[in-house]
């Protein structure tokens, strides 16, 4: 970009020839006044001086071809000759008047500064001349008095002139590159207007997918729940005709006779053992199939959770005993009632205890209930070896457990943990586990004593229940671009 003072100068330099064309004209103009005031005897000079203005003019514009600068000074210095030649050489009355001419020329052809220049030597040559006696002093103060007060008129007018016109050009320069500017943001945003509309497009073409895969996910989830009932039912049959006959030869087997042998006695005692575990499984799978599907009604209800929790003690305490583990419960007898489904509670509590007892081999297990504001909480600590920081998160997943050791040695299918966290859920309450290696394990939940809240865990804490969706009524500045179906093709190959 070049600079605006030197362009703004240059806008303010106009051309010499002006200045070279009022040579001839000022030539026949004292050609035509000595003619009128000389005579012929004093014609001779005028005509010389006429050709050789003529001859100025052509020079300097021959010299302004080649040279501009030095064209420039040569027309200027021609006019200050021509105006000493007028005075000294034809004698022509007030012709220094006439110098301030080329001083108000050299403004616009020079610039303000070689003007200045030039009248203040035309102002030393004057006031020399008068000082060798070669001009009269009072006929030097009126030329000087015009020269400089048309310079200085002439030089306030440009100066301010130059001024503007500076303040013009450089907001013109401003508002170029503003222009600029606005163009390389309207390309920018043109950009991302593209790309907005590509990303509009890529993001309809995923949420068919999305829809298509939800769709596929609730066929899966349909089969999968219609499985479950299916091999519900035709597991349960033979189930219960297992166990029945079972228990009915175990407890009475004088109905097969006096000499059941005792071996195959204790045979049916494993058989039924075993197939009423297997029935528990079938209804632990059963109940997470139900959870998920949002179909596990709970029938809640004012009950006593001390004796939930007593009740719970009570059916696991043979197992305790059989593995002489300690086994204590403390309540406070002021608890108020719980809203719940006391049958789902005491499933849940069956579960804990039930690990508890399974993964405690020495000392045993405490069971409290306490109130806390408007909640109760209750906790399932055991003397056991305690799990990994690492392995917490891992406990309330369906069919996970610590590692495959633990499932080998103690046994379970990894569904407890997993359905008792749906069960507290459900009733707007929330679980969660502490333990450090070697230390044992606690197991707590927190119920509400009223009616139940959301559950924080469940993803329904996200839905707004008012919340409505409006269509768009104003127009999308978004380019509309048609979503096309990509097609895969298959071919054979030989």
């Amino acid at each position: 970009m070049s600079d605006p003072d030197s362009d703004v100068a240059a806008q303010f330099r106009v051309s010499p020839a002006p200045v070279l064309a009022m040579l001839p004209l000022l030539g026949l103009v004292f050609y035509a006044l000595g003619d009128a005031w000389f005579g012929a005897r004093e014609l001779f000079r005028f005509v010389l001086f006429a050709l050789l203005m003529y001859l100025l003019a052509a020079v300097g514009w021959l010299v302004y071809r080649r040279q501009a600068e030095a064209g420039r000074w040569f027309a200027v210095l021609s006019a200050a000759a021509a105006v000493l030649l007028a005075h000294f050489w034809l004698g022509v009355p007030g012709a220094l008047a006439m110098a301030a001419a080329p001083a108000a020329a050299a403004i616009g052809v020079l610039g303000l500064g070689a003007a200045a220049a030039i009248a203040v030597g035309q102002s030393a040559l004057l006031l020399s001349l008068s000082s060798a006696a070669a001009i009269d002093a009072q006929a030097v103060a009126l030329p000087l008095i015009a020269l400089w007060t048309t310079f200085g008129a002439l030089a306030a007018v440009h100066l301010s002139t130059r001024q503007a016109t500076q303040w013009s050009w450089e907001y013109f320069v401003r508002a170029r590159d503003l222009v600029e500017q606005a163009r390389d943001r309207q390309a920018e945003l043109a950009s991302a207007l593209d790309q907005l509309a590509h990303a509009n497009q890529q993001l309809t073409r995923l949420n068919l997918l999305a829809d298509g895969l939800r769709r596929a996910a609730d066929d899966a989830r349909l089969a999968k729940e219609q499985f479950v009932a299916n091999v519900s039912h035709e597991l349960r049959t033979p189930l219960n005709m297992i166990i029945g006959f079972s228990e009915m030869i175990l407890e009475s087997p004088e109905t097969y006779g006096a000499s059941v042998p005792p071996a195959l006695l204790a045979d049916l005692t494993v058989i039924r053992r075993n197939a009423q575990h297997l029935a528990e499984l079938i209804d632990d799978v059963l109940d997470l199939s139900q959870i998920e599907a949002d179909q596990m009604a709970l029938m809640k209800e004012p009950a006593v959770l001390s004796e939930i929790v007593e009740a719970a003690v009570e059916a696991v305490r043979p197992l305790f005993e059989s593995r002489h583990l300690r086994l204590a419960a403390e309540a406070p007898d002021n608890l108020p009632d719980v809203h719940c489904d006391r049958t789902r509670i005491r499933e849940a509590l069956l579960n804990l205890l039930s690990n508890a007892g399974r993964f405690t081999e020495h000392g045993g297990v405490q069971v409290r209930v306490q109130q806390d504001g408007e909640d109760v909480v209750v906790s399932v600590s055991d003397t056991g070896p305690g799990i990994a920081a690492e392995h917490l998160d891992r406990l309330f997943q369906p069919f996970q457990q610590v590692d495959g050791s633990i499932r080998r040695r103690y046994g379970g299918t990894g569904l407890g943990l997993s359905i008792s966290k749906r069960f507290i859920e459900q009733h707007g309450g929330r679980i969660w586990v502490e333990s450090q290696q070697g230390a044992g394990t606690t197991f707590f939940f927190r119920l509400p004593i009223g009616a139940d809240r959301p559950g924080s865990a469940s993803s329904a804490r996200w839905l707004v229940p008012d919340w409505e969706f409006h269509q768009r009524t104003d127009a999308s500045p978004t380019v509309k671009t048609p979503v096309r179906a990509r097609l895969v093709v298959f071919e054979a190959g030989n």
